[in-house]
């Protein structure tokens, strides 16, 4: 969160300074930020969890990461590509997040239904992570 803010800091004298025009949508900010709070969570509890009890993950997740940023549309826009490459980069809630901040910010497509479900699985992500996390925290001192 600490880097997220001090990019936004970074972000908003740029905005100013190319003149870029805010998007109407700005108002959804806060929601797209809260479900990308919730959703890295979700990812974060079950990786340290995992990195703790298999030391490779961590190493197999720089891998997954580059991946996965290329499978998001952080890039290019996910409504730049048809067919079925577009239609399975929608189902990575990353692209929905990525393309919502878009929208907020600089205008752009916004799916609401499409982020009210990432947001829904967001939140049941996290209280899943949360209880499988809990529930194994009693076998973490063993594992250090």
């Amino acid at each position: 969160m600490l880097d997220f803010l001090v990019s936004a800091l970074v972000l908003i004298p740029l905005m100013i300074y190319y003149a870029v025009p805010v998007s109407p949508l700005v108002t959804l900010l806060p929601a797209v930020v809260a479900v990308h709070l919730m959703f890295s969570a979700a990812v974060a509890l079950v990786l340290s969890m995992a990195n703790l009890f298999y030391r490779d993950v961590k190493y197999l997740f720089e891998v997954v990461l580059g991946i996965w940023m290329f499978a998001s549309s952080v890039l290019y826009p996910a409504a730049l590509l048809e067919g079925r490459l577009g239609d399975l980069m929608r189902l990575n809630p990353m692209t929905q997040i990525i393309d919502a901040y878009r929208a907020a910010l600089v205008g752009g497509a916004f799916h609401p239904a499409a982020f009210v479900a990432t947001a829904v699985l967001s939140a049941a992500l996290l209280m899943i992570a949360w209880l499988v996390f809990h529930r194994s925290e009693f076998e973490f001192a063993e594992n250090i």
